[in-house]
């Protein structure tokens, strides 16, 4: 069988290549410098703890105070004075009953306590003149008194057949009808109030529900306008986790620039609540060096000479690494060539 010979170009390349090679590892040889010589080097500063690190959440924004209006007695719905999304001032007639049996009992009460007050004073004479015995005055005088608290009852369920608004502010929902028959207590209106102003409610996870106190300062960026957010605080830190969900409620009371009518309820808001945690320092994460979990190292300079110095990592931050220890009084850690030093190597930082 006739040999292969291989192409006269291709042997020349595979004669070529031993040389090639030994001219890459020569070439990679002398990009790096001597070990006497200096390693040039940039550094940073250690930025020393506590480390600002805010709490974030979302929520729907709410007039802190939200009523359900409800008449005490039942009835008759005669009329509704407004319509969802109207505002309201202070003592406003929004709804009423129909009166009639509500005023018709009140007379009923009062011929009652009238009768009763008769009965008591005639009672009191014969008892006088020894012609009735004592205990039958006794009698009279109690059914005076429960006529009296009868017509007060009556005169009472009368006033409180008209809904007014407790507070200046909005109308949120409409919830019967003019002719409807509605029961004790049920929902007719929806009223929020502008006194209080306007929250941000947010749930919030344990670990950061601990760390919270009414007053801290907070940020607010509706969802809607998120060119514009708002100064806030928080108000309120709800005492126990929303049963399903394991988080705690927290309000933040929003500092409404102008007209509070530029809110509205249920709008959503990311909330940023300010917060410092304790740590030993925060770096640039590229002077970290040699990370696994929570360990890691950082090289300080000292004496021109790098030096290797054990860290811990808390969480990183945008392009930070937080410390939890390691840093302590370190003014400065080594960024650029980071990655290329060793212990005790001669360095030299650049401008």
């Amino acid at each position: 069988m006739p040999s292969r010979i291989a192409h006269p170009s291709l042997l020349a390349a595979l004669l070529a290549a031993p040389s090639l090679l030994a001219g890459c590892g020569g070439g990679a040889r002398a990009a790096s410098p001597p070990e006497d010589e200096a390693l040039p080097v940039r550094t940073a500063p250690v930025e020393p703890g506590p480390v600002a690190r805010p709490i974030r959440a979302a929520g729907t924004v709410a007039a802190k105070e939200e009523r359900d209006l409800a008449f005490k007695v039942g009835g008759l719905l005669a009329r509704v004075e407004v319509r969802e999304g109207q505002a309201v001032r202070r003592g406003q007639l929004l709804a009423a009953l129909d009166a009639t049996e509500l005023a018709a009992a009140v007379r009923a009460a009062e011929e009652g306590l009238g009768k009763a007050r008769r009965d008591a004073a005639r009672a009191a004479e014969l008892a006088a003149a020894e012609a009735a015995p004592r205990s039958a005055a006794e009698d009279a005088r109690t059914a005076e008194a429960v006529a009296e608290a009868a017509a007060a009852a009556a005169r009472f369920n009368l006033r409180h057949a008209a809904l007014v608004a407790p507070d200046d502010g909005w109308v949120e929902r409409r919830m019967a009808e003019p002719g409807e028959v509605v029961a004790p207590g049920r929902p007719v209106l929806r009223v929020s109030g502008r006194g209080r102003g306007f929250v941000v409610r947010a749930a919030v996870a344990d670990r950061d529900v601990l760390d919270l106190a009414p007053g801290t300062p907070a940020r607010v960026t509706i969802d809607a306008r998120p060119e514009r957010p708002i100064a806030g605080r928080v108000a309120e830190v709800g005492r126990a986790a929303g049963r399903g969900t394991g988080t705690w409620q927290v309000e933040v009371a929003i500092d409404v620039p102008g007209p509070g009518a530029a809110l509205l309820t249920g709008l959503t808001a990311k909330v940023e609540i300010e917060r410092a945690v304790p740590a030993a320092g925060a770096v640039p994460i590229a002077a970290v060096v040699d990370g696994d979990g929570e360990r890691g190292a950082v090289w300080a300079v000292d004496g021109g000479r790098a030096r290797r110095v054990p860290v811990r990592i808390a969480f990183l931050q945008g392009d930070r690494a937080v410390l939890s220890a390691g840093v302590e009084g370190l003014p400065l850690v080594v960024t650029d060539g980071a990655a290329r030093l060793s212990d005790g190597r001669r360095v030299r930082v650049a401008e």
